[in-house]
């Protein structure tokens, strides 16, 4: 459906005059009836009644004519939006932690910086705590968090995703080649965990409190790509969420270890504290994250 006609059949029903609207458009009076006849023609419904001289719309008319200035006002956003985004200036503050810097938004962030130039993105990796805490200070706008779900009476979670955390491991260590494991044989290995407290390591804590069960760390290590590094060297056992994880166990540079009686995971969140403004600014960065972030998987 052209544009153009739809621009032209809000003049005519506006003017109730083909004539008159050929003047203010700059079109001929038959180029005007031949884009209402095209119009007419691609609804398959009398937009006007033609009685003598005189034009009326029909009902069918009437109506359209909400649906005509919808199509236009989205078309005019549309064409503002993409001037409005060049010319739009200012730094948005992120918290992140790194294993979602490292693998899901890195990726992103050079097509981010294509786009929009002039916006500025000051990136603060910490952990979860750490970012809710300056979230909470409104020194961030806004944060992508792995941790428990965040409660919806104080936080807009604009995206969230269950994130299974597993256990991996080098592939020559004994456990790759088991079909299933127990908690209790991992915690014989040589772990490598996050300090107390952070990341996911409450996680593997809160399960051996449940158990009675006690483990110490070969390496404790807040930092992930670390971590990958470390366990593809030598034989140690961590925890990493799946995404971090899955194109190095299928190129076989990792083992996932099945453990049958212990199932982990935490939420990864983009986040923002109810009664933080949103502003044009942020909202573009939500907007353009939600386009260009890998779908959710189900």
């Amino acid at each position: 459906m052209d544009v153009r006609n739809l621009k032209t059949f809000l003049k005519v029903s506006e003017l109730n005059n083909f004539t008159k609207a050929a003047l203010m458009l700059g079109y001929s009076q038959s180029a005007v009836t031949v884009q209402m006849q095209q119009l007419e023609t691609e609804l398959g419904l009398p937009l006007f009644d033609r009685i003598g001289k005189n034009i009326k719309l029909t009902q069918y008319g009437v109506n359209f004519v909400d649906y005509a200035s919808k199509v236009i006002e989205a078309m005019e956003r549309a064409e503002n939006f993409a001037v409005e985004s060049k010319q739009m200036k200012g730094t948005i503050h992120l918290g992140i932690v790194d294993s979602i810097l490292n693998t899901v938004f890195i990726s992103i962030l050079p097509e981010f910086n294509r786009r929009f130039p002039n916006i500025n993105i000051s990136i603060s990796v910490g952990s979860a705590r750490e970012i809710e805490a300056k979230m909470r200070s409104n020194d961030l706008d806004i944060a992508y968090m792995l941790d428990y779900k965040v409660p919806r009476k104080e936080w807009v979670r604009v995206r969230e995703e269950n994130e299974p955390i597993i256990f991996v491991t080098n592939p020559d260590n004994a456990l790759a080649d088991k079909k299933t494991v127990r908690f209790e044989e991992i915690i014989n290995e040589k772990l490598i965990l996050m300090p107390i407290g952070e990341g996911y390591r409450y996680l593997f804590d809160d399960e051996l409190a449940a158990r009675n069960l006690y483990a110490t760390p070969s390496i404790e290590i807040a930092n992930t790509e670390t971590i990958l590094k470390l366990i593809k060297e030598a034989n140690y056992v961590t925890m990493l969420p799946v995404f971090m994880v899955r194109d190095d166990i299928k190129k076989g540079l990792l083992k996932k270890i099945n453990v049958e009686d212990c199932e982990l995971s935490q939420w990864s969140q983009l986040t923002y504290l109810k009664g933080k403004a949103v502003t044009p600014l942020l909202q573009v960065f939500i907007d353009t994250l939600d386009e260009l972030l890998p779908p959710i998987e189900k």
